[in-house]
């Protein structure tokens, strides 16, 4: 009896050995190295308001409202409702909210404002008060009927427009809309150059008559585009510079005409002139939108040389060039100071500033000041690009937001949450600001908002894992668990008919 019980003893020793064995080695693999193994894989993924990023909106009509003040020396009151009135009724409405808001002048200030001699000096009056200050409102301003001409409206440098008691309200309620529809953001296809906070101005002189000295040409480029650089740094900052190439021996295929004893460039060749010219211009280091203007002054063999499309000549002998953002190249024949007037004519164009179409001979317009662009103008622009850095942050936040929904292998690292977090307050405190007519402000927290959400999307540790599909992590981890998993599988199997038996 003895021995039986001793043999059995040792039978169930020799058993249980091997589910002990069993038993150790699954609760290690289980207990240890399954959550090591999923903590040490987890994508690190800070949280993220994703469900907030997929509803954002892009800037409504509602949220745009432009203040414009009635200054007034009768009473403003009732020419307020009588402007508003007009707007309102108009058969074309704008998307957006506008409201008059009265000011009446007090008797000194009609008193400053009779002493000045004409439309020009008020103007010049006003710019000065404000020299340094960027104007967040539009002004209508009244000033005596010996001031204008028949009634009509004058469009000022500054944020002014002037009119008379002989204006008729309809007609002025008609230019201000047209005023207003300059800032439709519809229009934003209609500029060369992309919203950035930053742009490359490349002015290059091209000829070769080495032996001339066109040195005060370069600097009148400059001259003339510093001012407009100046005034424009309210809304984005343009890095000026120039250069001038040379081109060997100048000889370009053009057309000669021995009757008017002049050289002809189709628009074909044109192109070639351009292909020739393209090369020499410099590569680019800043990744800033660049306009190029290239002056071309041909050989002294082949002058004078006009540009023609057709049978009939450019008048302003230029040709636009769509590879340089909107810039072209200009053949000049004879140096003088206009040539830089269409080169910034056509910096403004490429920009999206629009200027006001007189067709209808209904108003009048002061001249540009040697910046070359008005006040209003600018206030214009930066409230459309404010509307526009907005909505590009909105269109940008949320595709990020459906990209992180729908890959979930995507790293998101603290920074990056902090970035989109960022993003969406300043779009937030910008439209906040946009709503209290603080433009400028509102403009600011738009360029941090936009500049947010695109190195969010960029963010190099994003595309990590950006292309790696769900089905690579099986061919990664198969091979790892398939030769440890069957013997684990076949150890519960003996420990479940250990137990069993049991």
């Amino acid at each position: 009896m003895k021995g039986s019980n001793n043999s059995s003893l040792d039978r169930q020793d020799r058993h249980s050995h091997p589910i002990g064995a069993a038993l150790t080695f699954i609760v290690i693999l289980l207990g240890l190295g399954v959550p090591v193994w999923w903590n040490t894989t987890t994508v690190q993924r800070a949280s993220l308001p994703l469900e907030e990023l997929s509803t954002m909106a892009k800037v409504s009509g509602s949220e745009q409202s432009i203040p414009i003040l009635l200054k007034g020396i009768n009473d403003a009151e009732i020419m307020a409702k009588k402007l508003q009135s007009a707007l309102v009724q108009s058969k074309d409405p704008l998307t957006y909210n506008f409201s008059i808001v009265p000011y009446k002048f007090s008797p000194e200030e009609v008193k400053i404002l009779l002493s000045q001699k004409s439309v020009d000096a008020i103007d010049m009056y006003f710019e000065e008060l404000s020299e340094s200050e960027f104007i967040n409102i539009l002004s209508i301003v009244e000033v005596p009927s010996n001031y204008l001409p028949s009634g009509k409206v004058c469009v000022g440098r500054h944020n002014f427009l002037y009119f008379s008691e002989e204006t008729d309200f309809d007609s002025l309620g008609h230019i201000i809309r047209s005023i207003l529809a300059l800032h439709d953001s519809d229009r934003n296809s209609d500029a060369h150059l992309p919203i950035s906070n930053h742009y490359n101005v490349l002015l290059t002189l091209a000829t070769a008559n080495a032996t001339q000295e066109y040195s005060s040409i370069v600097s009148l480029y400059d001259e003339n585009f510093a001012a407009f650089s100046k005034k424009f740094r309210h809304v984005a900052d343009l890095s000026i510079s120039s250069q001038m190439i040379y081109l060997g021996n100048g000889h370009i295929d053009a057309n000669h005409d021995t009757e008017q004893k002049i050289f002809s460039l189709n628009e074909e060749k044109v192109v070639s002139l351009i292909n020739i010219l393209e090369p020499r211009l410099g590569s680019q280091l800043s990744s800033d939108p660049t306009f190029h203007w290239v002056l071309y002054v041909p050989h002294m063999n082949q002058s004078p040389m006009y540009i023609f499309k057709g049978s009939l000549p450019v008048v302003t002998n230029s040709v636009l060039s769509p590879r340089w953002n909107g810039g072209g190249l200009q053949i000049v024949n004879e140096l003088d100071h206009s040539f830089a007037g269409l080169a910034l004519c056509q910096l403004r164009n490429a920009l999206g500033i629009f200027s006001l179409q007189n067709a209808d001979t209904s108003f009048i317009s002061l001249n540009y000041d040697e910046s070359g662009v008005h006040a209003w103008e600018l206030y214009l622009l930066t409230r459309r690009r404010t509307v526009q850095f907005l909505n590009q942050a909105t269109i940008t936040l949320k595709s990020l937001s459906q990209l992180l929904k729908q890959i979930g292998n995507i790293v998101v690292s603290e920074e990056i949450r902090d970035l989109i977090v960022a993003s969406v307050k300043m779009g937030d405190d910008s439209r906040i600001a946009l709503k209290n007519d603080d433009l400028q402000q509102a403009y600011r927290d738009a360029k941090v908002s936009n500049s947010c959400a695109e190195k969010a999307f960029f963010d190099p540790s994003l595309l990590a894992l950006l292309y790696f599909p769900e089905d690579q992590k099986y061919a990664i981890y198969i091979p790892l668990f398939l030769p440890i998993g069957i013997p684990v599988l076949l150890s519960l199997r003996s420990v479940y008919k250990h137990f069993l038996k049991r």
